[in-house]
């Protein structure tokens, strides 16, 4: 009897386990599109500033990176991004283009973005 009850104590830990996991698991998918969003959201930026005259165009991609903070470290409550917009192909297999920041707050699910780099 107490072999069984170990063996179910076992398998209920195995299953809180799997299912911190899948939480986890999601929880960073969540934050990976959450940076698509960012780089989306920049992109928009800087298309409006070539609108506008700030910027040169064309605005060909933008590509945000951490430099403090976290998309898999789940105890980061933000995590703060250098992104770069390119706006000239090189031809040479290297873009020319501008810096933007942005920082996620990942318990409030929202974030700022301006041009410039993360300080």
């Amino acid at each position: 009897m107490a072999a069984s009850a170990a063996k179910h104590k076992r398998e209920l830990a195995e299953q809180k386990a799997a299912d911190q996991k899948a939480k986890d698991d999601a929880e960073r998918e969540s934050r990976k599109e959450s940076v698509t969003e960012i780089e989306n959201s920049v992109k928009e930026m800087a298309q409006k500033d070539v609108t506008e005259g700030v910027l040169d165009g064309p605005i060909i991609s933008a590509t945000c990176d951490p430099v403090s903070g976290s998309t898999d470290d789940l105890t980061d409550q933000t995590t703060t991004f250098n992104c770069f917009v390119a706006n000239k192909d090189n031809g040479d297999g290297t873009f020319s283009g501008y810096y933007f920041n942005a920082t996620m707050n990942w318990s409030s699910g929202s974030y700022t973005y301006g041009l410039g780099k993360a300080g």
